[in-house]
């Protein structure tokens, strides 16, 4: 019996891996098979998900268990599913353009065919011999033929794959299982090839192990590519004449360093191009965005030192500012308080938005000149900007980050 050992440990720290520079690997483009540029992560995303499974899969399967006397169904399954991994993992090395390390042969049991010019280097035939194994064995036994280095004839194909002593036996007792292939172009119509399960499970080994390779080579290009951000300064405000050319700059530069960001500059961007209609509000709306401007330079200073690790309540002001809370101990805000996003969301639901809104009237007025008919009257997305200047000030009133954290000035307060 026969069982292969794979440390579920290496596709962990792929996974890790990918996972620590997770920025930069949602944006990741590489040449894909039709020649486009194509974004890696649903790949990428696909090709762990599968390692996980197949390394489980196949450590769990038993080769050889005695069951199958006549055709090594078992073995079909382990090298098809076998296949599968090879196949992610040279994808992931394609993905990320990278080289498999350089390998001593592997398949000691393979025969050439001596009227074949054989162009392939070591590696590469180890690659094409197992693909052969595999389609011979059970992707296409009724016509392999596109493997011409090993093959006998033009195509070959397989009418029995058996374990060695089965019902068909190999005299080699070295050979652990005899593929039996016909063909119409030589005085041997029956050939009997013998495989090694030990090379089979070796050459997986080297696929599977060469993550760590690609691993480390992966951190070692996506900390180059954070060098190279880091000493590319990113504007401050001062350098621009208008506050917005600095926002968009800074969005800018998030699609290029973090795109997760992107969404909330443009909040801001949205915040600030806006024209408040009463006049009353003017100077609490000023206010609140000087407070947004503080807060900026948190992401500012991510983006520019590209640490994205929010270590610092300083670093969650933003959310926090775009996103206000109530802070009176009443169950009963948190719903509509969720709600009333809708009238920012371009598929948000206008009209429950304003219902929702209206429950809350007699929190935002205390803050801000807001009343129900405004509700009628008012851009939704005035409507929306108004209820969080109105809760950036009922913050100022408690103890919490806002209030701990924004300067104790009046252009703040």
């Amino acid at each position: 019996m026969y069982k292969i050992d794979l440390n579920p440990d290496v596709a962990t720290y792929f996974r890790n891996t990918i996972n620590e520079y997770i920025n930069l690997s949602m944006k990741h483009e590489y040449k894909h098979r039709n020649k486009k540029l194509e974004n890696s992560w649903n790949s990428i995303c696909s090709i762990m998900d599968r390692i996980d499974d197949l390394v489980y899969y196949l450590n769990q399967k038993e080769l050889n268990n005695g069951l199958w006397k006549n055709c090594a169904f078992d073995f079909f399954e382990f090298i098809e599913q076998a296949g599968v991994l090879v196949s992610c993992i040279d994808d992931a090395f394609a993905i990320y353009n990278v080289q498999f390390p350089h390998h001593n042969v592997i398949f000691k049991s393979k025969k050439l065919n001596p009227n074949v010019t054989i162009t392939k280097n070591t590696c590469e035939l180890d690659d094409s011999y197992f693909m052969y194994i595999r389609s011979l064995s059970s992707v296409h036994p009724s016509d392999t033929s596109h493997h011409k280095e090993f093959q006998e004839a033009d195509f070959e194909v397989s009418p029995y794959v058996v374990w060695n002593k089965g019902v068909l036996t190999l005299n080699n007792p070295n050979a652990d299982l005899v593929l039996v292939s016909y063909n119409n172009e030589t005085s041997d119509f029956l050939t009997n090839k013998g495989v090694i399960i030990d090379e089979i499970f070796n050459y997986i080994k080297y696929k599977y192990y060469s993550l760590n390779y690609l691993s480390k080579k992966i951190a070692i290009h996506y900390k180059q590519i954070i060098a190279n951000f880091r000493l590319s300064k990113i504007k401050k405000s001062p350098e621009f004449g208008d506050y917005v050319k600095y926002l968009n700059n800074l969005k800018e530069e998030a699609l290029k360093r973090n795109p997760d960001m992107e969404c909330e500059i443009q909040e801001f961007i949205d915040i600030f191009n806006l024209k408040i209609t009463n006049k009353n509000n003017e100077i609490k709306f000023e206010k609140y965005k000087n407070a947004l401007k503080y807060a900026i330079q948190s992401f500012h200073r991510q983006l520019q030192n590209m640490d994205f690790n929010c270590r610092s309540p300083f670093d969650r002001l933003i959310g926090e500012l775009l996103l206000g809370e109530i802070y009176f101990k009443d169950d009963n805000y948190h719903y509509p308080l969720s709600k009333i996003l809708y009238l920012k969301d371009a598929t948000g639901d206008k009209n429950f938005g304003l219902s929702m809104y209206k429950c809350l009237l007699g929190v935002f007025e205390k803050y801000v000149d807001v009343s129900e008919e405004d509700l009628y009257q008012l851009d939704y997305y005035e409507l929306y900007v108004l209820s969080q200047i109105a809760l950036y000030f009922h913050a100022l009133d408690y103890d919490n980050d806002i209030s701990r954290y924004i300067p104790s000035q009046d252009m703040y307060r």
